[in-house]
């Protein structure tokens, strides 16, 4: 510090104010550097649970493997290593039991509801939140009790002939092809089944051969949305980029999101006779104009992908296991005599089918990460123990359902484990909930099994599948969904009865 002698003898400081704040700023981040390792390590709420150094001082790990499509198998690992709970990051804790869904999704008397992880999602073009990210839990019950008919068991019986429509396109565009992407074949299908239902007419994907431009623009997106996730996490790269986001980029979402209204209005505005969303739902005025178009985007992203991804890895998984795909063939053509006999009802009832898609939801869920709550205000109880306000708490699908603790020999596709089988009895079922738990859990559940079920039933009634199995092909990216590959299917013709 430089200083003078006034005549007087005083001592007087001489640095220019400029220096001391600077001082006083470098003072203060090194005092920082020094405390933060400490508390975080030592002193945090969090600090007793088990997890890497680095993960305990930092997101940036977390978000590194996230951005490199590698958060299944980092996140698979971390638990291998620290066991069913993991501190994966400064405030996150990740389970792998089965307690943990309850603990974390179902809400008891005078208990506080684990709120969404809003930032998770990406926010939608107008601001509107959507089922899955509605924070308020009265709001969403509402919105909910107006979609909810439209997916009930009545309602479902009432739509089967779409349904059975898009099935029976599909399996007329696999005879034309004989060799067909497994995966392009079963999104043209479920994005066109959705498409009449939300919208009530087709994206024509089938009969195009082809992904339109609005379809495109879904997979383009799912690719960034780690990043996504990660700039909305933190306010000031949140603001940044609202203000230095590509104009490019603001158009694609935009355009997006106005291809949703457009179809919505003309279907509101045209009516349609066929037992639709819009017919379906409740008549009561509650949805907002905003609340309409969110979530017919929302099912038209979360109703196809999600079932074409389970389709295409169940379908992977039993070419791979051949014994399995007899056992399955030999139940679905052993039962029906006729494409138009496999009806809802009737493919409910096959036990082996049933044990096939359920053990591809454990190998190969569609969600094969995790979908976070945040523990509100006052704090919660998970697994035992209090936590604090602000902590983030999820169960990874992923490492829940591939963990030695909770399944037998769990890398392996086995359907009989859903049966019965004996070698299996300490299975953990309670720990598999692919389409979640509690008052926020999956509203179109039930439509996807029957679409699921008749969709690959369709597919080994009427042909023989072939491939030349590729063992790394489930050896893949998740960017919040697979980054599914190509998979090559050739489809043999048994000239099945319509």
């Amino acid at each position: 510090m430089a200083s003078t002698q006034t005549s007087f003898g005083a001592i007087q400081d001489t640095t220019p104010p400029g220096a001391i704040t600077s001082k006083v700023i470098l003072g203060l981040l090194a005092l920082y550097l020094v405390s933060y390792p400490i508390y975080a390590l030592y002193l945090h709420p969090l600090s007793r649970y088990p997890g890497g150094t680095l993960e305990k001082l930092s997101r940036i790990p977390y978000w590194i493997a996230c951005i490199k499509g590698n958060q299944v198998k980092w996140m698979t690992a971390q638990h291998r290593k620290y066991g069913p709970t993991v501190r994966f990051a400064p405030n996150d804790i990740s389970y792998t039991e089965a307690q943990a869904w309850r603990d974390i999704n179902l809400v008891p008397k005078g208990k506080k509801e684990n709120g969404k992880e809003i930032r998770f999602h990406a926010p939608s073009a107008n601001g509107t939140p959507n089922l899955i990210t509605e924070p308020s839990a009265v709001r969403h019950a509402t919105v909910r009790r107006v979609f909810a008919p439209a997916f009930s068991e009545k309602a479902l019986k009432q739509q089967e002939p779409l349904f059975q429509y898009y099935a029976d396109l599909m399996v007329a565009r696999g005879r034309r092809k004989g060799t067909v992407n497994m995966a392009e074949l079963l999104n043209f299908t479920t994005f066109d089944v959705m498409a009449e239902f939300a919208f009530g007419e087709s994206l024509g994907l089938l009969e195009k051969d082809a992904y339109s431009d609005w379809v495109a623009t879904v997979f383009n997106t799912l690719i960034v949305l780690p990043a996504i996730q990660m700039i909305e996490f933190y306010p000031l790269s949140r603001k940044l980029f609202s203000l230095l986001e590509p104009k490019s980029v603001a158009k694609m979402r935009l355009d997006h999101f106005n291809h949703t209204v457009t179809r919505v209005d003309k279907r509101l505005k045209e009516g349609s006779p066929k037992p639709d969303l819009w017919n379906l739902v409740e008549e009561s005025g509650v949805l907002t104009t905003g609340e309409i178009y969110t979530n017919a985007e929302l099912f038209m992203t979360a109703g196809t992908e999600t079932t074409a991804s389970l389709l295409t890895g169940t379908t992977y998984y039993l070419l791979k296991n051949p014994d399995k795909l007899k056992i399955l063939t030999d139940e679905i053509r052993g039962r029906f005599k006729s494409n138009k006999d496999m009806t809802f009802e009737a493919l409910g009832q096959l036990d082996y089918l049933n044990a096939c898609l359920r053990e591809g939801l454990r190998v190969y869920p569609s969600i094969p990460s995790a979908i976070p709550r945040e523990i509100p205000e006052g704090g919660n109880v998970i697994m035992g123990k209090w936590l604090p306000a602000g902590t983030r708490v999820s169960v990874h699908q992923t490492a829940t359902y591939r963990s030695p603790a909770n399944f037998k020999n769990p890398d392996d596709y086995v359907p009989e484990r859903w049966l019965g089988d004996p070698t299996y009895k300490d299975d953990i079922r309670e720990a598999h909930q692919p389409f979640s738990i509690g008052t926020r859990n999956c509203l179109g559940m039930n439509m996807a099994w029957h679409e699921m079920r008749l969709l690959l039933s369709k597919l080994i009634f009427n042909f023989d599948m072939k491939t030349e199995v590729d063992e790394s092909w489930s050896d893949q990216n998740v960017f919040v969904i697979w980054d599914r590959k190509p998979l090559p299917v050739t489809l043999e013709d048994i000239g099945a009865p319509a």
